[in-house]
This record gives C-alpha cells, structure tokens and sequence, in this order.
C-alpha cells in the first residue's frame, strides 16, 4: 500500500454562485487534486507540484476563482466561488510547494524534511497567514503523534 499524502488544505466553492456542480479542490503534500470536465463526464485530476506552471485567482464582487494551470497544456484545475481570503492563502500554499518541488528537483534538498523542519515550515506558513492556527496546530498534532 502506498503512503498517504497529508491534507494541507480543502476548499469548496459555492454550488449557488459557480452555475455548475459543487467544485471543490484538495491540497495536500504531494499535489493539488480535483475535478475536471472531460467531455460530459467530471473526472478527478491529481496535479504534481512539478506539473503546475501558474496560479491565478480571478476576483469577483463578492467570490473569487482559482485557477491552476497545468504545464501539460490540458486539463486546468478551476474552482469557482471562493472565499477571496481561502483563494489568497490556497495560492500562497501551492506557490509554496510549488517552490519547494523547484528545490527539490534542482537537487538542493536531498533528505527528507526532520519533524522540526516540517513543524517549523508550517510555523511560517502560520505567521504568513496562509493558513490558520488552528490549521498549523492540526499539522503539529499530525506530526506529533
């Protein structure tokens, strides 16, 4: 059985705002996944961090749109009808990740991350205001157990 990745984030955008079916996206160590269109049928789609080439958010009167761009050309992971700030703190995590995949492949970080580095990633994930304490206290009880 193949290891589990941990949940970073959910997000769900609003069925009443989005004039399609309920969107939601996971964000989770390994990499983004959610749903796509492919012809009439929804399909999920799980994008590596080394797989995304952008993210836009698309700011609305009341509700914001993600976007991530997949660097494969098809396929574009979209989430309608956000809350603007769970949009603004999804993108700084991706872009995070999406950073560290950088470093990762260019070689610069060869072992895996201590308990204390993971804790600590998200301590300044926490003080960024990317995600919550009491986001950044679940992740430490995870890594504590």
């Amino acid at each position: 059985m193949g290891k589990v990745a941990k949940i970073l984030m959910r997000l769900s955008g609003s069925i009443w705002l989005s004039n399609s079916w309920k969107q939601e996206i996971t964000i989770a160590e390994d990499g983004v996944e959610g749903e796509v269109v492919v012809g009439l049928k929804r399909v999920k789609m799980h994008l590596p961090y080394d797989r995304i080439a952008q993210v836009n958010l698309i700011f609305g009167i009341f509700k914001a749109d993600i976007e991530i761009i997949n660097k494969g050309g098809n396929g574009n992971l979209v989430v309608k009808a956000l809350d603007k700030g769970e949009a603004e703190r999804a993108k700084q995590l991706i872009e995070a990740n999406i950073q560290d995949a950088i470093r990762i492949q260019n070689g610069s970080r060869s072992a895996p991350l201590s308990t204390a580095d993971e804790l600590r990633k998200f301590a300044e994930l926490r003080d960024q205001g990317v995600i919550t304490e009491i986001e950044f206290q679940e992740q430490k009880a995870k890594f504590l157990s």
